[in-house]
């Protein structure tokens, strides 16, 4: 990882769908909502919302929901009931993405500062933080939303407090991410991107300035940035 020290000061995560296999709790607590209101046999259409709102802050998705699946509640009760939903089906510790602990591992050993940015709130967060034992990779750089007043992805404010709190500047830091917003985030803040290949973002990986499927590649590919 030498070569990496000399491209990069810091490197900045996503949470879900990026370091953590969660984005199936998350889509199947959108699942349980529809379900609970009888909304079902979804159109095509309807799939490309869903499909749509991934990667979004929470309220954000809560009123896109609302609107386009027209379900009772304020956007504010809806985000929360997800949250529920998605939490009661985090009982047991879901899967790294493959590659991300060696990966972090190599991080630690070239002393390479890295933290977390998450649209997340801090209450699912602090849960999963627990479950995941996530401070035993990152200590106490585990960062959401909350953290700026709640200005989430694709605003570039929560990469650049990550990165003030990391002591780099923003163009030395590489971000790994799974959404468009996060793509479009990175490239506000003025960071590198490097997205983890998934269904969802297949049409979207051009915002970011490469690809990966696993952290295997994830070397490889910083060194030939």
């Amino acid at each position: 990882m030498v070569d990496i020290k000399q491209k990069i000061k810091a490197v900045i995560f996503d949470m879900d769908g990026t370091i953590l296999q969660t984005e199936h709790l998350w889509r199947q607590a959108t699942y349980d909502i529809l379900t609970q209101y009888n909304v079902l046999n979804l159109t095509p259409e309807q799939q490309k919302v869903l499909a749509a709102v991934d990667g979004m802050e929470l309220v954000t998705q809560a009123r896109v929901l609302k609107e386009n699946f027209n379900l009772p509640g304020t956007p504010e009760e809806l985000a929360h009931l997800k949250v529920a939903n998605a939490m009661r089906n985090f009982k047991n510790k879901v899967n790294f993405i493959h590659g991300f602990e060696s990966f972090q591992k190599k991080l630690v050993q070239n002393n390479i500062p890295h933290g977390i940015a998450t649209n997340a709130h801090k209450g699912p967060f602090s849960i999963i933080i627990e479950t995941m034992k996530l401070n035993e990779f990152f200590g106490q750089h585990l960062y959401c939303t909350d953290d700026v007043q709640n200005r989430s992805k694709p605003d570039p404010a929560l990469f650049l407090f990550v990165a003030q709190q990391l002591g780099v500047k923003p163009e030395e830091c590489i971000v790994f991410e799974d959404t468009i917003q996060g793509f479009q985030a990175a490239q506000a803040a003025g960071m590198k991107c490097i997205a983890i290949k998934n269904d969802n973002n297949k049409d979207f990986l051009h915002y970011a300035n490469g690809s990966v499927t696993s952290y295997d590649q994830a070397e490889e590919l910083i060194n030939n940035l």
